[in-house]
C-alpha cells in the first residue's frame, strides 16, 4: 500500500488543486453574471449602453454592454440576490447530507464519498457554466440548478470533511495539527495568488480563468482515484480501541428485513435507534458552554458571507472593476494568511510564556479578542469612505479572522476526545446553516442598501458587526 506520507501529499495535491481552481474561478464568475444582468437590464432600458447585438455578441454577453455601466443600481441589486440566493441553495445539501454522507464514509469507506463529493463540485460547476455560456437561451436564475450537482456527493461541506479525515486516519496525533496546519496555509495561498491571476486574465476574457477553473477541477477528480481506502488504516489487533463511527450508532437500529416486521418491532427498533442518536449528543447537555460555543459557529457563516460580498460591494460602491477590486482585496488575503501562519503561533507562544497562561485559557482569550477586531473591521468597512480606508478595515477585518480557529481549539479541550468528531460534524451544520442564512440575508440588505443609497450601501456590514456583537457576549459568558 501506499505510505502514509504518499497519501499525505495526494491529500494536499487535491487541496491545492481544488483551492486554486476555486479561486480562480470566483471573481471571473460574478463578472459573467453582472455582464449578463447588465445587457438584458439595458436592453429594456437604454439600448444606447449596447456596443453588440444579440445576433453577434459572444457567451456570457462580454463586451455587449461596458463594465463601467454595470454598476447601476438595478443591476447590482439583482446581481445580489442572484449569488446570495445561489450561496443558500449551495448550503443545503450539506446540512440535509452530511450526516448520511458520514455515515456513509464510515461504513463503505472514505475514497467512494470523497470522490464523489468532488465529481459531484465539478458537475456544479458545469452546469452553471453551461447556463452562463448559452446566456441567451437560459434566465440566469437556471444557475440556481448548479445546486443539483451537489447532490452527488453532498457539497463543498462534504469534500472538506473527507480530506480532513482522510489526514486523520493516517497521521498520528502528535502530527495531525502541523498537517492540518499545512492544508490551512495552502488554502490561504490560493486566496492569494489567483486573484491577481484571475484579475489579469479578465483583462482578456473573463472566461478563460472561467474555464480554467473548470479543468482545474477535472484534475483533482483524477488525482482522487489515486488515493487509497484509508478506512481503519491503522487497525490492529492489539489496539481495538478505535473512535466510534456513525455506523456503530445505526447498528442494529435500522431493521434489515421490513416486509414481515411486525409493528411492534418497528416501534422498538424506531425506540432504539432514537435512544442511541440521544446517547450520541448527550455530550451537549453534560457541559452549556459546548453547546453555547457550537452556536457561535453560526456567526461564522455571517461573517463567511459578509467577505464574499466584498468584491461586489467594494466594486459598486466606490465604481471599480471586478479585476482592479479583486487586486485591492488581495491586501486582506495576504494579512490573513500572514495573521494564521506567522502572528498568531508567535503571539500565542509569547503570551503563554510571558503570562503563563495555560493553552486553554490562552484560546479562549484570543478567541474574544479576534472576535473584537471582527467587530471594529466590518463596522469600519461600512463608515470607509475611500479606498484607504477600505483596505485599512479589510486588513483589521482579516486579523480577526483567527476567531473561529481558536474558539474550535477552546471548544475541543471541553470535550472526550471520544466525542470530538461528532463536536466537528455539528460545528460543520451550524457553519453552513449561517452561511446559508447570511447570504440570502446579507443580499437583501445589500440590495435595499443600494436603493436607498449613501451610507446605507454598507448595511449588510453594520448588521453582521452587530450580530457579531451579540455572539462575542455569549464568548465572554464562557468561563474557564
Amino acid at each position: 500500500r501506499l505510505s502514509r506520507q504518499t497519501i499525505t501529499f495526494l491529500i494536499l495535491a487535491v487541496v491545492v488543486i481544488v483551492s486554486f481552481g476555486g479561486q480562480l474561478m470566483e471573481s471571473p464568475q460574478i463578472r459573467i453574471k453582472e455582464s449578463i444582468i447588465c445587457y438584458a437590464y439595458y436592453e429594456d432600458t437604454d439600448r444606447s449602453k449596447i456596443s453588440v447585438g444579440r445576433d453577434v455578441i459572444g457567451p456570457g454577453a462580454i463586451g455587449g454592454v461596458a463594465e463601467l455601466w454595470c454598476k447601476a443600481d438595478a443591476v447590482q441589486g439583482q446581481l445580489a440576490i442572484l449569488q446570495g440566493y445561489q450561496e443558500f441553495f449551495d448550503g443545503v445539501p450539506s446540512i440535509l447530507l452530511a450526516i448520511p454522507f458520514g455515515w456513509a464514509a464510515d461504513k463503505y469507506g472514505r475514497k467512494p464519498i470523497l470522490s464523489l463529493a468532488l465529481v459531484g463540485v465539478v458537475l456544479r460547476t458545469i452546469w452553471l457554466q453551461l447556463v452562463l455560456w448559452y446566456w441567451q437561451a437560459f434566465d440566469v436564475r437556471y444557475t440556481w440548478l448548479s445546486t443539483i450537482g451537489l447532490v452527488v456527493g453532498g457539497g463543498s461541506g462534504v469534500l472538506t470533511t473527507l480530506l480532513f479525515t482522510i489526514v486523520a486516519d493516517i497521521t498520528p496525533q502528535a502530527e495531525r495539527a502541523a498537517i492540518f496546519l499545512r492544508a490551512g496555509a495552502l488554502n490561504l495561498l490560493a486566496a492569494l495568488a489567483m486573484p491577481p491571476l484571475a484579475a489579469w486574465l479578465m483583462t482578456f476574457n473573463p472566461w478563460i480563468p472561467s474555464l480554467t477553473g473548470t479543468v482545474l477541477g477535472l484534475i483533482a477528480v483524477s488525482v482522487c482515484i489515486l488515493i487509497p481506502e484509508t478506512l481503519d488504516y491503522h487497525q490492529q489487533v492489539e489496539n481495538p480501541c478505535q473512535p466510534e463511527h456513525l455506523s456503530n450508532v445505526m447498528e442494529g437500529a435500522i431493521p434489515q428485513d421490513t416486509n414481515n416486521m411486525s409493528q411492534s418491532v418497528l416501534a422498538t427498533a424506531t425506540h432504539r435507534w432514537l435512544a442511541k442518536i440521544n446517547d450520541s449528543l448527550a455530550f451537549l447537555t453534560k457541559d452549556w458552554r459546548v453547546g453555547a460555543l457550537i452556536l457561535c459557529f453560526l456567526c461564522h457563516g455571517f461573517v463567511s458571507a459578509a467577505i464574499q460580498l466584498l468584491l461586489q460591494y467594494v466594486s459598486k460602491r466606490y465604481g471599480l472593476t471586478f479585476s482592479k477590486t479583486t487586486l485591492i482585496l488581495m491586501i486582506s488575503n495576504g494579512f490573513r494568511t500572514l495573521l494564521l501562519l506567522v502572528i498568531l503561533p508567535f503571539a500565542s507562544a509569547h503570551t503563554m510564556r510571558v503570562f503563563s497562561l495555560s493553552s486553554q485559557e490562552k484560546d479562549l482569550y484570543f478567541t474574544r479578542a479576534s472576535q473584537m477586531l471582527l467587530i471594529v473591521g466590518m463596522a469600519c468597512i461600512g463608515f470607509s469612505p475611500n479606498l484607504s480606508t477600505v483596505a485599512v478595515s479589510s486588513v483589521i477585518t482579516a486579523l480577526g479572522q483567527g476567531t473561529y480557529l481558536l474558539l474550535r481549539s477552546f471548544l475541543t479541550t471541553l470535550v472526550e476526545a471520544h466525542h470530538i468528531a461528532r463536536v466537528y460534524s455539528i460545528i460543520g451544520i451550524m457553519d453552513t446553516a449561517g452561511l446559508m442564512l447570511a447570504s440570502a440575508l446579507l443580499a437583501g440588505f445589500f440590495k435595499i442598501g443600494v436603493a436607498l443609497g449613501g451610507l446605507w450601501i454598507a448595511l449588510p456590514y453594520f448588521f453582521v458587526a452587530a450580530v457579531s456583537s451579540l455572539f462575542l457576549v455569549l464568548m465572554c459568558a464562557v468561563k474557564l
